[in-house]
């Protein structure tokens, strides 16, 4: 059974499968050529897997998505939300790039990134666990200890000859003691505040699926007393999961590092000053910084590239390499 997705545009399908193939093997499929991938969606109860296919028809772009399992009503009209959050398929991307696209230094890197738009985890819990685990760690690190948590504890789902997981729900960490995570490579006091959070969860005490109706400051006032959330987590939640656009984490490296090679600065820009020059993008600035994250990477690729390229060949003067 397949449902369509009609996609608003602009949308990049190139640039959508880019962020799609960095995500965790063990919970999305993509394909490495083209714009299909799979994924096990939670829906009603149930661990549902789908192929999602990203068309171009004569209407435009278009998700296509293949239910695997046959499903009711119910469970496809939250299929079709959750790929439809996914995809940022709510966000109209004009009254953006109308607002920026003059701003001399932001509104240069806009053209080339066209179409781009956040890709949402909407499995809030999930998005929280995945924060937590990337606090102040190796990226590669930290995608090892996602990937052992959710093959110790999330949902196996066989799809041909590979095997897909959905994340563990928050009764499958809350029955845990830390010390069980410690066999994973998990800090005591990592695996300390993922037990934790997910007791909140599984016995009530923090309704996390009611945060997308609450302000930016009562989500921070809810999430901040619970071990192991700072403000850098409740800030990736906002981005990435609950999928708020006019938020600008202005502590981050990564962010930090973009405005100052585009804004030519001889250091990392303090904070504060990267507020003030993000004010004015408002209501925007989730998006803005999104952009910067993505130009960082792709400068970063092509320093590389650079770099790669005015290496000598081994055992060859560079003259003689460039003369064969």
């Amino acid at each position: 059974m397949k449902e369509t997705i009609p996609l608003l545009t602009p949308f990049s399908i190139e640039r959508t499968m880019v962020a799609v193939r960095g995500q965790n093997p063990r919970l999305v499929l993509a394909h490495p050529e083209y714009p299909v991938f799979t994924k096990v969606i939670p829906a009603e109860g149930r661990d549902i897997p789908v192929t999602v296919s990203l068309v171009e028809t004569d209407q435009g772009p278009a998700a296509e998505v293949d239910l695997l399992q046959a499903c009711n009503s119910k469970e496809t009209e939250a299929i079709r939300a959750y790929v439809g959050k996914m995809l940022s398929n709510h966000v109209d991307l004009r009254p953006f790039y109308a607002q920026l696209q003059d701003e001399p230094v932001i509104g240069s890197i806009l053209p080339g990134l066209h179409g781009l738009k956040i890709l949402l985890e909407p499995n809030l819990f999930q998005n929280l666990v995945r924060t937590i685990i990337g606090q102040q760690m190796n990226l590669s690190f930290a995608a090892s200890l996602v990937s052992r948590i959710t093959e110790q504890y999330g949902t196996p789902v066989t799809i041909g000859d590979h095997t897909l997981y959905s994340f563990p729900k928050p009764e499958a960490l809350a029955a845990l003691e830390p010390d069980e995570l410690l066999p994973l490579q998990f800090s005591r006091r990592k695996a300390e505040y993922i037990t934790g959070l997910a007791r909140q969860v599984a016995d009530g005490s923090l309704d996390i699926n009611a945060m997308p109706d609450l302000a930016d400051e009562e989500i921070f006032n809810r999430l901040l007393p619970i071990r192991g959330v700072g403000k850098w987590t409740v800030e990736c939640f906002l981005l990435f999961s609950v999928g708020r656009t006019d938020f600008f984490p202005a502590d981050d490296i990564g962010l930090k590092n973009a405005m100052k090679v585009l804004w030519d600065f001889d250091s990392q820009p303090p904070s504060p000053l990267m507020l003030e020059i993000s004010r004015s993008w408002s209501p925007w600035r989730s998006y803005a910084a999104y952009y910067l994250w993505a130009w960082l990477d792709e400068w970063k690729l092509r320093q590389k590239q650079e770099k790669e390229q005015k290496k000598p060949v081994r055992g060859k003067s560079a003259r003689k390499a460039s003369e064969e």
